[in-house]
């Protein structure tokens, strides 16, 4: 799990990201959760589920949990590029 964690941070280090979320501090648990600035968390939820097949869990209006447990290293920048991709394809609308 500490690896899948390091490897979550390297990618969320990548300023691509910053216009489209803020990433709440996390250690090497289970999941993480990302801060949304532009779109719903529920709707990009239910989006990424019915479009791209990614199962992630809204906390409030705006919180996005996000179980890295579950997936392995070398998804870790798929997984992340995919919720981004979820945003612009909402924002695009």
């Amino acid at each position: 799990l500490k690896a899948r964690a390091l490897a979550v941070k390297q990618v969320l280090a990548d300023n691509k990201y910053a216009p489209a979320w803020d990433v709440y501090p996390f250690n090497s648990g289970y999941f993480m959760c990302l801060k949304l600035k532009t779109v719903e968390a529920e709707p990009l939820r239910v989006h990424l589920l019915n479009t791209y097949g990614v199962g992630l869990i809204s906390l409030g209006k705006h919180d996005l949990r996000v179980a890295f447990s579950c997936i392995d290293e070398d998804q870790v920048q798929e997984l992340f590029d995919t919720i981004l991709k979820g945003i612009e394809d909402m924002q695009s609308r």
